[in-house]
């Protein structure tokens, strides 16, 4: 099994076949392709997105209807061929990053504008840009708080 030694876990195994490749890379990220999720019991609902291509990054993600409970994103054809998917929604994840401030953790927030959407079971993944105002960059998690 696969080994990579993580800033922030230390060395962690993963399976092949959770391997996710991002035929779209995450903005800023460009030659970043390969990631897995961590999840850890004790860190739910958040889930880790590590990747395997530069062992230092990984970013905090969750699942966006957990704290905004009405928010969607339409899957456009294009980025429907680009996941080698279907229409059908239940074939993807949702998914957004979380931000934390460094020493504020009350100010985590997430970026409603920048999805992950990832195929999952061909174990592709995307981030898009999502172009309706009434998503914010910087949604406060605490500050709306549902059932995170």
């Amino acid at each position: 099994m696969p080994v990579v030694k993580t800033s922030r876990f230390g060395e962690v195994q993963y399976e092949e076949s959770d391997v996710i490749t991002f035929v779209r890379a995450i903005l800023g990220f460009d030659d970043l392709c390969k990631y897995f999720i961590i999840s850890r019991p004790e860190s739910e609902p958040f889930k880790w997105l590590q990747s395997i291509d530069d062992p230092s990054v990984c970013f905090v993600i969750i699942d966006p209807m957990l704290v905004v409970n009405d928010y969607t994103v339409d899957i456009s054809p294009y980025d429907i061929k680009q996941l080698q998917g279907s229409g059908n929604k239940d074939d993807y994840m949702v998914y957004t990053i979380v931000t934390v401030p460094k020493g504020k953790p009350e100010q985590m927030s997430i970026n409603l504008q920048g999805p992950i959407i990832i195929n999952i079971k061909k174990l592709k993944a995307i981030q898009v840009v999502v172009n309706d105002t009434k998503y914010d960059v910087r949604y406060s998690i605490l500050a709306n708080q549902q059932t995170v």
